[in-house]
């Protein structure tokens, strides 16, 4: 990543030095006839003009053998309809700066050493579709004025789309990047990428997707980068596979992000990214996921239903509002923050799957269960609970001991003694003795050898002793689940 960030500045003057001008042509501009052009094509003339118009229709079928002189058409307008479908150009086709004001059509045609429209806008419809670059394609700052398309088109070299902008519906569904593919810094309304494949590194860093962007199925074989992209309506990115990096970082994403079924073989790089909508990750499979620093919206949910992830990092304080609830999932994620040595988080989600569990389970024995074991010590995560159960049941009793006068005293003068004859029963003991009682009877179940409790209060301290026994014994479990990890 760092060598990519170095490197960056050095690719981008080189890219754009290909770029001959991106002003329009002259209107004072030669003139020149479609047919004269096309005799020149079939004739094998190389041809080398800039800043001209072309008038009439740029014809050319699968009749024509293949092209094997150099083209170059640069900074002009041409005003027909350009028809050139299943021709192959066996030297590099430069139409580097042209303006196209008709239709274009380029279906099924093979460029043997590539491309270049750097810099060209495409006013009306363009269409590439199965078209074959063996050699590099250059679009760098190419505007798509109208719909256009590269369905099941085919990239060996690299293909360059920097600065490109697409102002209407454009499809890349079915085309395969075998090298390179940058679309750094394009301008996308509706997009789509369905079942494309891109064998070598993609960039979309610091792409604008102002309408839908579909890349459902598609197939990321090496690293993806979108870092700082912006996605401002639906996304979706359902099924596909990422073989290598896939840095999502500083992304904002404006709608839902659908993730459902996607399969991470490495890195997913989220980190502070942005989600306004929700986050969909439905039947992903994820290596490691990286989540840090990420911002939601108070309304964004996460869906991690039937999610399968070794590697989840993000702190529970972030999505604990945002969970769309699955058993399966929050256990997943408790299991996931152990593995981080994240002790108290794993608690905290563990905690909130039980309580929201309790909520939906229907009145019987099982919820009064649940309700024993959340008021008793928190579903075993805890242990504060157990501890004030047990100061409140030895307050409440020694208070009950100490206003009903349920307790007896027996007091000589300098001597305490049981059973000794001298022995004076006192009319009430103070609530010092009463505290000093109930702690004795919650502890050991045995009551001072000077004191003892009286009428119905002697069935009241033997269920102090046996609440006693329960939530020590509560206690020592819950405390020692909590510290012994």
């Amino acid at each position: 990543m760092l060598l990519l960030a170095l490197l960056l500045p050095i690719l981008l003057s080189e890219a754009l030095a290909e770029v001959p001008g991106l002003d329009a042509p002259s209107p004072a501009a030669p003139v020149i006839a479609a047919q004269d052009i096309l005799a020149q094509i079939r004739s094998g003339e190389p041809l080398n003009y800039d800043n001209v118009t072309v008038v009439g229709q740029l014809d050319l079928g699968p009749e024509v053998e293949p092209v094997k002189q150099s083209i170059r058409i640069t900074n002009s307008r041409i005003q027909g309809s350009v028809r050139i479908e299943a021709v192959t150009f066996a030297e590099v086709l430069d139409l580097r700066g042209c303006i196209f004001q008709d239709d274009v059509s380029f279906v099924k045609s093979v460029f043997q050493k590539g491309a270049k429209f750097s810099g060209a806008r495409f006013q009306k419809q363009a269409d590439f579709a199965e078209t074959y670059f063996q050699g590099p394609a250059s679009f760098i700052s190419t505007l798509f004025q109208n719909d256009s398309s590269f369905s099941n088109a085919q990239f060996n070299g690299d293909a360059v789309f920097l600065n490109s902008g697409f102002a209407s519906d454009v499809d890349f569904n079915y085309a395969k990047f075998l090298s390179s593919g940058s679309f750094l810094n394009a301008n996308f309304e509706d997009v789509s990428f369905f079942e494309t494949q891109f064998a070598g590194q993609a960039t979309f860093r610091f792409a604008k997707f102002r309408g839908n962007a579909t890349f459902a199925a598609t197939r990321f074989e090496s690293d993806v980068l979108f870092r700082a992209a912006r996605f401002w309506r639906g996304s979706t990115f359902g099924l596909s596979s990422f073989g290598g990096l896939a840095d999502f970082g500083n992304v904002d994403f404006k709608k839902t992000a659908f993730f459902g079924g996607v399969k991470f073989a490495d890195l997913a790089y989220f980190a502070n990214a942005r989600f306004d909508g929700d986050l969909i990750l439905e039947g992903a499979r994820l290596y490691s996921m990286q989540l840090d620093n990420v911002t939601f919206n108070e309304s964004s949910k996460i869906n991690l239903n039937s999610t399968d992830f070794s590697k989840f990092v993000v702190h529970w304080s972030t999505i604990r509002d945002r969970m769309v609830y699955n058993g399966a999932a929050y256990l997943a994620l408790v299991k996931n923050y152990k593995s981080l040595e994240w002790f108290d988080e794993a608690d905290e989600c563990y905690y909130q799957y039980r309580r929201i569990g309790q909520e939906q389970t229907p009145w019987g024995w099982g919820k009064l269960s649940d309700i024993v074991s959340w008021l008793s010590c928190g579903y075993g995560v805890r242990v504060s609970y157990t501890a004030f159960w047990c100061l409140f049941t030895i307050l409440t009793f020694g208070v009950v001991f100490w206003a009903g006068k349920g307790m007896d005293k027996f007091v000589i003068e300098g001597v305490e003694l049981p059973g000794d004859q001298q022995l004076v029963p006192s009319k009430r003991v103070s609530f010092t003795d009463a505290l000093y009682f109930s702690i004795a009877m919650f502890t050991t179940s045995q009551a001072p050898v000077n004191t003892y409790p009286v009428g119905v209060y002697r069935y009241l301290a033997m269920a102090e002793g046996i609440l006693g026994w329960f939530f020590l014994g509560l206690f020592v479990v819950v405390l020692s689940a909590v510290l012994i990890r």
